[in-house]
């Protein structure tokens, strides 16, 4: 049996129904707390994974949600993921005053510009993860899986294991077809963290998830849970169009009959858990 914690209404969010969860148990196997747009710290047990470092928000990225946490805050990190090499995604420069061992750090990247990035800073157990490669650091498994090819950017996916929970992180995911052939391989996942807002450049191109998709890419993984980033970013007349939101999300898991999928909105700097009871 499988409890998802509480939500409470944040009334002063920007965001229509933006949900803000409350941690109920410091025992949870899962845990996740949002810093802003897609960097999320997930801590399943004792190991804590950051991913898409971003703690700068530059004026020229105009993310509509704040920084919550300063990288002075984090735990030592068991590993950084990183889907990709955009700047609203990849800062290794916010994190010069991260204040424990950068060499006990693991870095898993998709492209070798990020390897570069995280060298400069410090951070020197750095490699591109190949799709269908992965790495163990005692309990916790980490396996880059197939995202898409995008413009000059490669993307990933990755899935996080430990114990009895899986959960599966795409910042940029877009393709259902990945997510399908991962679950025929590998199995359901526990919690899917994807973004919502649909993200098109030049109005035709599009970059990311839509709510609907992401309801749909959880559906399809067996995911009971549905947590949502990426759904911030400002429209710039005529390069950004932004063409859905976590609202679509939570319209299309209201639709869905023969199964429940829990869609989770919280706020930066809030910690979600996730319980399992046995």
């Amino acid at each position: 049996m499988k409890c998802i914690s509480g939500m409470l209404l944040l009334k002063n969010h920007p965001y229509k129904n933006y949900k803000q969860a409350i941690m109920r148990d410091k025992n949870d196997n899962l845990r996740i707390k949002r810093v802003s747009n897609a960097c999320v710290l997930i801590q399943m047990g004792k190991y804590a994974i950051l991913t898409d470092p971003f703690f700068l928000n530059w004026k020229r990225i105009g993310i509509k949600e704040e920084v919550a946490i300063s990288p002075k805050e984090l735990p030592p990190l068991t590993a950084i993921i990183g889907c990709h090499a955009f700047l609203d995604h990849w800062q290794m420069q916010s994190l010069v005053e991260y204040p424990h061992n950068k060499d006990n750090v693991q870095v898993f990247v998709a492209m070798k510009s990020q390897i570069r990035s995280a060298n400069k800073y410090g951070f020197n157990n750095a490699e591109v993860l190949q799709w269908g490669n992965q790495r163990t650091s005692g309990d916790l498994t980490i396996e880059a899986v197939k995202a898409q090819k995008m413009m000059m950017w490669r993307v990933n996916n990755y899935v996080l294991r430990s114990g009895k929970m899986t959960v599966f992180f795409g910042s940029e995911a877009r393709d259902l077809k990945p997510l399908s052939e991962y679950r025929k391989k590998n199995g359901p996942v526990d919690v899917a963290i994807f973004p919502v807002n649909a993200v098109h450049l030049f109005g035709i191109y599009q970059l990311v998830m839509s709510g609907e998709q992401a309801v749909q890419g959880a559906r399809l993984l067996g995911a009971d849970t549905l947590f949502v980033i990426h759904d911030a970013h400002p429209v710039i007349p005529g390069l950004i169009h932004i063409k859905s939101s976590g609202d679509d999300a939570d319209k299309a898991a209201a639709l869905i009959n023969d199964v429940k999928i829990e869609v989770v909105r919280i706020a930066p700097g809030i910690q979600w858990a996730y319980h399992q009871v046995n």
